[in-house]
């Protein structure tokens, strides 16, 4: 396995550890002073029609920034998450500009938003920014590399229709499903994504596309006609790229008209959600790039995640996740940057890094390629009386990992932890 690029090591008790005496040079950088570096975000908290959990990302920095500083911060500095902008849904644009321009801060993080129209002001100014990859523009608009300088929690290369080897498809062969549905809203990002099942499992034929809809309109609460027809198609798995709200419809719709099809849902990791909807997802299936909580034996950086949540009083959910992994990456770069860091020092050691894994919670991101080459690794849970239960991998390596020049789905992919 690659390995991890050296973190330069600074005075006798280390970049980040307590009762450091070294005296380090200044740093003529944004939002760095001789005691605080100071960071800002950019998250989706009010008018979400998807009633998502964008805010706690802002819970996930602050959990870890506590972390840091209670063992002396980096550099002899605090580390601050000094300015939190809600860019409304429809305001990301100007909000980043905000950040750039207003705020002073060294970095941008975390960022958790529905639309992130401000990505290409990120990328001209070069500002270490770090935040949930949902959004295209982290790296594969037009399927091409991103900016050097945005990293997202899960790589930075995210690519809906590219139709690549992956767990819906494997997922139809070892369960010995046959007959797919997939369903989409009419709007480019869920098209997008259905437009990647599509080509996967024409890439990939593990099961066949008997029913495609695209034409849904968001928020729609009917799904009586779809359910209808992927009956007389006898579809046995169903795949969506809707929002919460829109799966739940469609579930109640599935029981009510007797629908026995398995659920593959890429986007519901949300313990609340699926705990008071139970009855619906029964023995349904969930993907997610980190390795869930409910993983066991739990690496460091999953227990040190939730102790920290815990005493800084932040929400313990996806989003948080995330941005706690934001900060350790952020915080990986500063510490790999040196003493007399810059922002771009910051971007370049990021980039550098071959085996990120956040200390345990991912399977480990090569940064030297992570513009350009999606994920491959994620693990797959089953939903059991209204609890996830990791089904597959092994203790230690949860994640299922499939490698991108594959010819044919494979009964067991390479495992990884």
């Amino acid at each position: 396995m690659a390995v991890l690029v050296t973190v330069a090591l600074v005075g006798a008790a280390g970049a980040s550890g307590a009762g450091a005496q070294e005296d380090f040079p200044p740093v003529d950088q944004p939002g760095v002073t001789d005691t605080e570096i100071r960071v800002g975000g950019v998250v989706t908290e009010s008018n979400d029609p998807t009633g998502g959990t964008y805010e706690s990302a802002f819970d996930g920095v602050e959990a870890y920034f506590d972390y840091i500083n209670s063992k002396g911060g980096v550099y002899g500095r605090e580390l601050v998450l000094d300015s939190k902008r809600d860019d409304a849904v429809g305001n990301n644009r100007s909000e980043v500009q905000a950040l750039i321009s207003q705020d002073n801060v060294f970095a941008v993080l975390p960022v958790a938003v529905l639309l992130f129209a401000g990505a290409d002001l990120l990328a001209e100014a070069g500002i270490p920014t770090f935040g949930w990859n949902i959004n295209e523009e982290w790296g594969s608009e037009n399927n091409t590399p991103g900016p050097p300088n945005l990293f997202g929690e899960k790589g930075s290369f995210l690519c809906f229709t590219c139709g690549e080897p992956g767990p819906p498809q494997w997922l139809a062969k070892k369960l010995g499903l046959k007959r797919l549905a997939v369903l989409a809203y009419n709007v480019p990002q869920s098209e997008a994504c259905a437009v990647g099942l599509e080509n996967g499992f024409e890439n990939f034929p593990t099961a066949e596309l008997v029913f495609l809809d695209k034409s849904l309109q968001f928020g729609n609460p009917d799904f009586s006609a779809q359910v209808s027809r992927m009956i007389e198609e006898n579809v046995d798995v169903v795949s969506t790229c809707m929002d919460a709200n829109g799966v739940l419809n469609l579930s109640r719709e599935m029981q009510k008209q007797g629908l026995d099809a398995v659920q593959y849902l890429p986007n519901a990791y949300n313990h609340e959600f699926i705990e008071e909807n139970a009855r619906f997802f029964q023995d349904d299936y969930v993907l997610t790039f980190f390795t869930p909580f409910e993983v066991r034996p739990k690496p460091r950086g999953l227990k040190l995640y939730e102790k920290w949540i815990k005493r800084s009083g932040g929400k313990k959910n996806e989003n948080s996740l995330s941005g706690w992994i934001n900060a350790d990456l952020f915080v990986t770069g500063l510490e790999a940057a040196g003493p007399d860091f810059t922002r771009q020092k910051v971007v370049d050691a990021v980039n550098a890094i071959t085996d990120y894994d956040a200390k345990g919670l991912l399977a480990g991101i090569d940064w030297t390629t992570g513009h350009e080459e999606d994920v491959d690794c994620m693990v797959v849970s089953k939903i059991v009386d209204g609890k996830f239960k990791p089904a597959f991998g092994k203790p230690n390596k949860p994640f299922i990992c499939f490698a991108d020049d594959l010819q044919k789905i494979p009964a067991n992919p390479q495992v990884e932890g």
